[in-house]
């Protein structure tokens, strides 16, 4: 029995197949490409700021007195139109103050009259005897001079008793909305006072800050000079509340030619007409110290490519996918913000840019394409 044990294992052995040895067949990274293409591009410049208006006073008391009433617009949200009396203070003082001045416009006028008759009858008298004119005080030329200066001086003190008394009706200098009232019927004011605060409605203002390299993007005014709104850049400005966007256009109508020495940069202005919708009574309100988006229509260049944000691997360097390899390509480029870059040399159209994420990249190594999925858009 061992021996025919012995014979079976040998026998078993033999006949056993080896296990065949496969070399591991390698897999290749897959990768999504763009292929290039040259286009027409439109420069699009982000930026951001805070709506103000336009124009904005302090209102001050010119005359001191009682504030008898106040408008029922002079409270703050609330809008005005131009010549609107907002509030009064007690005229009577002022009055009384008008109607002296007049009655020493009118005795000044008076005394006028007399020296001018008093020195023609003088003029007569001294021709009549000596047959010549008289001169200086001969001629009470001093008397008629002292005369008029005082009539001016009457004039002056009526037109500044005018001038208080209008001034007891404080009017609105222009269309607005009241952005502070800071007086009620009863309190006194006295000369100076601050009553409140009043902003324009016709045109609010954005001061829009921009990198000094965004400015060859845009078709700015002059130095010193503003641009006529047709020919001045279009901006889009955009406020989001929850899932609700708001925009309102508006033009770049002048630049400030310094360079802020805080954050080094140089500040564009912009405004829109009629922020608040008045003359059009729709649309939302631009209010003041809301804070907006800002895109501004740049100028346009042909013959770039565009590519995604992602596409560009640190300052200018992208990925080409060449024959399944992958090499590192230095590419020029000319803009570049959160989405998009714009590349104008450096990769010819037809070439295959990797705009999707790969770790543990090496210049050179194989790559697979990945073909772009049809229900895709």
């Amino acid at each position: 029995m061992g021996i025919i044990g012995i014979v079976l294992a040998v026998v078993l052995a033999k006949s056993t197949k080896k296990p065949e040895s496969k070399t591991p067949e390698l897999k290749l990274p897959s990768v999504e490409v763009q292929i290039v293409e040259t286009t027409r591009h439109s420069y699009r410049i982000q930026s951001q700021g805070t709506a103000l208006p336009r124009t904005s006073i302090r209102l001050v008391s010119e005359v001191s007195g009682k504030v008898v009433s106040v408008s029922g617009s002079f409270d703050a949200g609330q809008f005005f139109a131009k010549d609107d009396v907002l509030l009064k203070i007690d005229s009577r003082d002022y009055e009384l103050a008008f109607t002296q001045a007049k009655s020493q416009v009118a005795q000044a006028v008076l005394r006028v009259q007399i020296e001018d008759k008093e020195a023609e009858v003088v003029r007569r008298e001294w021709q009549l005897l000596n047959k010549g004119e008289p001169t200086g005080l001969q001629a009470r030329e001093p008397h008629v001079a002292q005369a008029r200066a005082a009539l001016k001086a009457a004039l002056a003190t009526e037109e500044a008793a005018k001038r208080n008394l209008n001034r007891c009706e404080i009017r609105a200098p222009f269309d607005g909305m009241v952005a502070r009232a800071g007086v009620r019927p009863g309190q006194f004011a006295a000369l100076g006072t601050p009553l409140g605060e009043l902003f324009a409605t016709d045109v609010a203002e954005v001061r829009l800050p921009l990198i000094a390299n965004d400015l060859s993007f845009i078709f700015l005014p002059r130095p010193g000079a503003k641009a006529a709104l047709g020919q001045a850049p279009k901006v889009t400005l955009s406020a989001r509340a929850g899932e609700r966007r708001t925009e309102w256009p508006g033009h770049i109508v002048r630049s400030e030619e310094t360079v802020d020495p805080m954050n080094r940069m140089v500040y564009v202005v912009a405004q829109v007409i009629d922020p608040y919708g008045l003359a059009k009574r729709d649309g939302a309100p631009l209010r003041s110290g809301m804070f907006v988006r800002a895109s501004i229509e740049g100028r346009t260049q042909e013959n770039v490519i565009v590519l995604p944000r992602h596409a560009l691997r640190g300052r200018n360097q992208v990925w080409i996918v060449s024959e399944n390899k992958l090499t590192f390509r230095t590419v020029k480029v000319a803009f570049a913000d959160a989405k998009q870059v714009i590349v104008t040399g450096g990769i010819q159209p037809g070439e295959q840019v990797v705009v999707s994420l790969l770790a543990a990249v090496v210049d050179g190594m194989g790559v697979k394409v990945r073909e772009a999925d049809s229900t895709d858009e």
